[in-house]
């Protein structure tokens, strides 16, 4: 995901280092996918490695050190949490994913649109539910909430998904649909995603998104969203534009699951910074 499309690379950027020192610059080459260079007159001493957060007033992003230059810092954009923010709803990561969003009304329709479209995710729920629960419900349901994982809840989560996994693949169409599509790049947390789109969309839309998290097993999941910042992206010559939604009345099931893949992601990238 270019930088482009989660900084506003025309307003007025800051670049804060690993010692908390603010620099006002600008991103003057962001041609690669993940990596670009930020200049500043006032220089930013950060060696090769550090995590420098990156914003335009509004967003941000960390993006590690990975060379030196005599215009500035090549900087490239990682898996991250914010540093002294170690919260579930922060962690937020960039991957690819198999994801597909449809159009469900304007802002002007949305107290009469979102209970439908509620409902419709929650009966579609309840019916592959109804093949795996029964009366007795998932082994190891009356756990509490997902906080880290031990080799118990582990397992249990496994097998549970696994059946989620097989019963999606026979009985959902749009499962299979997104299968034979190509993943793309998100910016995803508990709260929100942030996808590239043709499509343009105003403030206030709604939209359905589903999602296949690479996680072992597959994650399947749908969830409504509301458009809540929209721009226009400058590394290409097609109109596309970098849409951020939130996501609106996420079940506690769903949201548990998007954080346990959040934080198994976030630690594969630690481990890779870490060799």
């Amino acid at each position: 995901m270019n930088i482009d499309s989660l900084l506003d690379l025309g307003s007025v950027l800051h670049a804060a280092g690993p010692d908390g020192k603010k620099v006002r610059g600008r991103i003057t080459d962001s041609g690669d996918e993940n990596a670009f260079l930020f200049e500043s007159d006032e220089g930013l001493d950060a060696a090769v490695g550090a995590i420098i957060k990156v914003s335009d007033g509004h967003d941000s992003v960390l993006a590690k050190v990975i060379e030196r230059m005599d215009k500035g810092l090549k900087l490239c954009m990682e898996c991250y949490i914010s540093p002294g923010h170690e919260r579930r709803q922060d962690v937020r990561i960039y991957d690819k994913v198999y994801y597909s969003c449809n159009f469900i009304c304007h802002a002007s329709e949305k107290s009469r649109q979102l209970p439908a479209a509620l409902e419709q995710i929650r009966a579609s729920k309840l019916i592959i539910d109804s093949f795996l629960k029964g009366k007795y419900g998932y082994p190891g349901s009356d756990e509490s909430v997902f906080q880290k994982e031990t080799l118990l809840n582990q397992g249990l989560w496994e097998v549970n998904r696994k059946l989620d996994l097989l019963i999606h693949m026979f009985l959902a169409e749009d499962f299979r649909s997104l299968m034979n599509s190509s993943p793309k790049d998100v910016n995803i947390s508990a709260s929100g995603l942030r996808f590239i789109s043709s499509q343009a969309f105003d403030m206030g839309d709604l939209i359905e998104i589903r999602i296949i998290l690479p996680m072992a097993p597959l994650l399947f999941v749908r969830l409504v969203g509301e458009v809540i910042r929209q721009k226009a992206l400058t590394s290409t010559r097609a109109k596309r534009y970098a849409v951020s939604v939130k996501f609106l009345q996420l079940d506690n099931d769903t949201r548990e699951d998007i954080i346990r893949f959040l934080f198994r992601r976030q630690r594969e990238v630690l481990r890779k910074r870490q060799l």
